[in-house]
This record gives C-alpha cells, structure tokens and sequence, in this order.
C-alpha cells in the first residue's frame, strides 16, 4: 500500500474529492462579512473635507484618508499620500520611479542589487525580479535579517541599492523585527545613503494575535541614523476592511512625496476619492482597535488549531515551525530537504500549496525545506482536515 493509499484509508473523508487550499492569505467570508455588515449602513460619501470626490483630482489623496493612513503607519499625515487598492501596486510604482526618475536618495539601475531577507513575500520577489533587478537573499531571523550575512554581503557585493522589508509579522514567519535589529541594520545602511531604498511593507501593522514586542516609529529611527530619504513606508486596508476593495497608503520624505506624485501624474488623475470616503466614514463608526479586534476573534481560532497539528509533527522531531504573533501566515520547515515531495503529494491528496521555494528568490529554497502556511481563509473545518493532510503526509515521509 503507498503512501497515498495508506493516507486515504486513514482518512475516509478525502473520498469526498473536496478541495483544500492553504496557499493564499486572503480574508475568509467571515472577516468579509463582518466588515460587509457594517459598510452597509454606511451612505457613500460623495463630498468630503470640502472636496468633490465625483471628480478628478487630489493626486495625494483626500486628507481625512491620508490622515487614516498615518494613524495605522504611526506617521505625521503631512509625510502620507492615501492612494488605491494595493501597497502592492506602489512598490511596483516605487521602483519605476526610481529607476526612470530617481528619488533623492535612491536611483535604481540596470547593474542594482536588493536585499531580499528569506523566507519572505513571494509577489516582491516575483515583482523585483520583473525589473531585473538582481536580488541576494538575506536569512531571516526571529528578530529580524542577519545583520552579520548582510556586513559579508556589502563587503563582497557592488551595487546594492535597496532591501525589501516586511517588519511586523513578516510574511510568512509572522515574527516581527526588534528595535536592536533595526537599529543596527539602519546603522549599516546609514554607510549608503547615498543611493539606497528601504521599501518598509507595513502590511500587517494592526494585526497582532498575540503579546507582541512594541516597535519604535520607523519614521524616528530614521530620522536618528539621517535616513528620511531613504525609507518608503507602505501599508493598506486590504486584510483589514475588503481586500478586493481597500485603500493604500504610502509615507516618505516631503521630497520623495512630490517626487513620487509627479511620476505618478503620468498614470492617473487621482486615485478612488469615494472609496477613500467610504473608508474613513467606516473608522470612524468603529476605531481601527474595534475592528482589529473582531479580526483578532475570527483568526485566532484558526491560528490556534493550525499550531496545534505543527507542534504535533514539532514534538515528534519531524520539523520546526514559526510561532507568529500576528499576520496572516505560519512557516514550516521539514526536518529533511523533501518541502517539493510533502508539497507534491498534498497536491495529489488535494490540499494545495504553493510551489517549494516560493518563499526565496527565484524560487530557490537552498535547503528545500521550507512551506508557507496561509490559515486564514478556510473555515475551521476545511482548516482541520487540511492539516490533518499535511501533517499525515509528512509523518508518512519519515
């Protein structure tokens, strides 16, 4: 009987022919709803702060929206433009702009090189390596990058123009940088300054689950080291109203605000006013803490009962894992360089995962060990038998 046999008999259910799906951390029904419920009792605004929002126009975003920007990035408002759906959307635009128009301090060219710690996001690896631009990956640790990796690195290495950072609940460990990391990284980069990017992807800001360690102001610790040029703080709405309709923010240097906003002018003649409208009339009928919380009571079951099955293959010595504090993800690590076989035969048993290696650039996991767990979006029931999957999978693998 082979493995897949043996698992199926275990597990009668999988006859069922159902579909499991851990790849993506999309907001479930449930957070949507919750959000949906809310949003209806809502007029949509069609004049705000004295603004027509029907119409063309105000390139950086309505100030009550900019406003609300800052608050979740922690940031004075007058250094935050609130833009569209996806922070996603303005990395790519960040590096365009540095590249055909160059920020004060930073000009990307055809020879750069960016910092990538791994694991991380696999859409800012797929998204750097689309400017060909060369990425260098940086191991990630539970406080933040190797800094020691990154001295070795900038010994050896010509041309390193940038780093890309996820520093609360970083996508996918969920752990969250430490204001000693940082500290000493900005120390290193302050050596750059001249031509560096710190693109800073705040996209999990609010979403603590558990106790987590407090952070200084990104915008003060740069402001210590004389780095404001040189870091571009983003955030967004996504996973915390409608992720397939939320509002975006991005926080810089006045410099590089007006910088960004004249590239931008070429593309657009203003972002969705009504949305931003919408959204800050939503938070002010329920405080950004009020709404986090009902997020807080809808994922921390899930990110309960999926540290439970982990810890099941931990204390058996078949891997090790993250204990996230927040965000939307749990990264797993087999004890043997086998991810790309559990991964393919989860497929066979229909619990998709993403491809091994999506979390490192290139998709190169140099120990191939490493999978990227996304709880959220499943309901509890679809959560368990998907990780009764995956953990029967990998105990039949050792």
């Amino acid at each position: 009987m082979n493995i897949l046999e043996q698992i199926r008999k275990e597990h009668p259910w999988l006859k069922e022919n159902t579909s499991y799906d851990l790849r993506r951390g999309k907001p479930s029904a449930q957070q949507l709803d919750a959000t949906q419920n809310i949003l209806e009792s809502i007029e949509v605004p069609f004049h705000m702060d004295g603004i027509d929002l029907r119409n063309y126009g105000e390139p950086e975003g309505i100030p009550s929206a900019r406003a609300l920007g800052a608050e979740i990035l922690g940031v004075d408002k007058n250094q935050t433009i609130a833009l569209d759906n996806a922070s996603l959307t303005i990395m790519h635009q960040l590096l365009a702009c540095s590249y055909f128009l160059g920020f004060k301090s930073s000009k990307m060219g055809t020879k750069s090189k960016i910092l990538c710690p791994a694991p991380g996001y696999d859409r800012h690896f797929k998204l750097i390596e689309n400017f060909d631009i060369e990425m260098i990956t940086v191991p990630f640790q539970h406080d933040g990058p190797d800094l020691n990796v990154i001295e070795e690195i900038l010994k050896k290495e010509k041309d390193i123009h940038g780093i890309v950072c996820v520093p609360r609940h970083s996508n996918p460990t969920g752990h969250t940088y430490s204001d000693e990391n940082v500290r000493s990284m900005f120390r290193i980069f302050s050596e750059l300054k001249d031509n560096f990017m710190i693109v800073w992807d705040n996209a999990y800001a609010c979403h603590d689950l558990k106790d987590t360690i407090k952070q200084t102001n990104v915008d003060s610790l740069a402001k210590e080291f004389d780095l404001e040029d040189n870091v571009f703080q983003l955030g967004s709405t996504s996973k915390m109203t409608l992720a397939g309709a939320g509002i975006s923010f991005f926080s810089s240097s006045k410099d590089n605000l007006g910088i960004f906003i004249d590239y931008r002018n070429a593309l657009t003649v203003g972002p969705n006013k009504m949305n931003q409208g919408l959204h800050v009339e939503y938070f002010r009928r329920l405080p950004i803490k009020e709404q986090m919380q009902k997020m807080k009571e809808i994922l921390l079951p899930k990110f309960e009962i999926t540290e439970q099955y982990l810890n099941t293959l931990k204390e058996a010595g078949f891997g090790n894992f993250s204990d996230p504090t927040g965000g939307y993800f749990f990264s797993y690590d087999s004890n043997k360089s086998n991810c790309d076989e559990i991964i393919n035969i989860c497929q066979k048993l229909n619990l998709k995962l993403l491809p091994a290696g999506s979390s490192f650039p290139y998709n190169k996991d140099p120990d191939n060990r490493n999978i990227r767990i996304a709880p959220s979006f499943p309901d509890m029931d679809e959560l368990e038998k998907s990780m009764k999957i995956l953990t029967s999978v990998v105990k039949h693998l050792n």
